[in-house]
């Protein structure tokens, strides 16, 4: 058997325990626990210690082998599902019409904002790819804070339903630069209807899927629940990457779906202690993905840039329509920061980017650095913020 595969078991729970470590430490300090996973995966990864122990045992130990991203990818489907199934269909009927806009704007005031700021500076295409990256909010980190406290109320459903949309409309706004990028001959009238197909596509799936799931798991002998809940998950995980959809969405999608079923206390039983074992991971290789090396003065400048203009956008954005939902200001602040955050959806679309040469290794290493900065700083001001959240308003 591939070696390659025990290296990986033995870098996740390395991974594992160094991230519990310093969460610990930091919770005292009222830090987000997702920030002690960033840390740790920065301090133990192939780029800092963990290159000083592959160079000392001569062989690369400390790792981010497809293994490890596999575990990483496991993970973030377990906190989405988790999420949905937490929250169910009644946030996103909570929030609404004023949710979907909220998520909408805050996606696209980021990246109109880029556009018109750097274009000149960046050319047209590196623009569009960049603009894309500031618009997507991190909707594994959103979930990561709320479960982290078990925050509910009607605020959390704003945040929880907007987080969601706002992933739809960054694959939206993807798709529509991707099909420029690629020379594909590009009219209103053709992204227009691409972006209605998309839409309606993932409508039909979510009604279905709401509709049908829990007739089936609430007929079905309770001793197959697990197994079945997992069947679920990943077969519309499988079905929505193969239409062009985030496994994200997916995993939203199949826990809300599931969370209208009697069965729904078993399956989040089931999925907490999954996540108690490796909810961590995502975030961990996300930090040891980070190489402190690259970040040299130019793109110290530009990610900090970024990283100002993705977050005043944001809550431009967000702000207006969580304040009309809410009617405070103080928690229509908490909710608008609490969607600055980039993560995993910022550095997948500069990975395409690179990928397609529409950035350059400094462009590329600004969207990386301004997706770790906005995680951490939209992070620990919820963290400070969530108080206002203790209670359902």
């Amino acid at each position: 058997m591939d070696q390659q595969i025990y290296i990986a078991l033995f870098d996740i729970s390395l991974f594992i325990l160094v991230a519990q470590v310093i969460s610990s430490f930091l919770i005292k300090y009222h830090i987000p626990a997702l920030i002690g996973q960033l840390l740790a995966g920065i301090i133990i990864g192939p780029y800092a210690i963990g290159q000083i122990i592959n160079k000392i045992l001569g062989i690369p130990l400390i790792s981010l082998n497809e293994y490890v991203v596999f575990f990483s990818e496991f993970s973030v489907i377990l906190l989405i599902f988790a999420s949905g199934l937490e929250h169910g269909i009644a946030s996103i009927k909570s929030a609404g019409l004023l949710g979907a806009l909220g998520a909408t704007s805050g996606a696209f005031l980021p990246f109109i904002a880029a556009y018109y700021l750097y274009s000149s500076q960046f050319g047209f295409g590196s623009t569009l790819m960049l603009g894309a990256a500031m618009g997507a909010t991190s909707l594994a980190a959103v979930a990561a804070l709320i479960e982290e406290q078990k925050l509910k109320g009607k605020g959390i459903n704003f945040l929880v339903s907007a987080s969601a949309v706002d992933d739809v409309v960054a694959l939206l706004l993807l798709s529509a630069v991707l099909a420029i990028l690629q020379g594909t001959e590009v009219t209103i009238e053709s992204l227009g209807i691409r972006i209605i197909i998309l839409v309606v596509l993932w409508l039909i799936i979510f009604g279905v899927s709401i509709f049908i799931v829990p007739i089936i798991v609430n007929r079905a002998n309770e001793k197959y629940i697990d197994e079945i809940s997992f069947v679920v998950l990943f077969g519309l995980v499988v079905l929505m990457v193969y239409l062009g959809y985030s496994p994200i969405i997916a995993a939203f999608v199949a826990g809300v779906a599931l969370a209208n079923t009697s069965k729904s206390p078993r399956v989040k039983e089931m999925n907490n202690v999954l996540l108690g074992i490796f909810g961590s991971i995502f975030f961990v290789v996300i930090g040891a993905e980070v190489n402190l090396k690259l970040l040299s003065f130019d793109t110290l400048i530009i990610s900090l840039e970024l990283t100002a203009v993705a977050s005043v956008f944001k809550w431009l954005g967000v702000f207006p329509f969580a304040y009309l939902y809410l009617r405070n200001v103080k928690m229509a602040n908490a909710i608008a920061t609490a969607m600055i955050p980039r993560g995993e959806t910022g550095l997948i679309i500069a990975s395409i980017g690179l990928s397609l040469n529409a950035l350059n290794q400094i462009e590329f290493e600004g969207i990386v650095f301004m997706s770790l900065f906005t995680t951490l700083i939209g992070s620990v001001i919820f963290r400070f913020q969530s108080y206002l959240f203790s209670e359902k308003v």
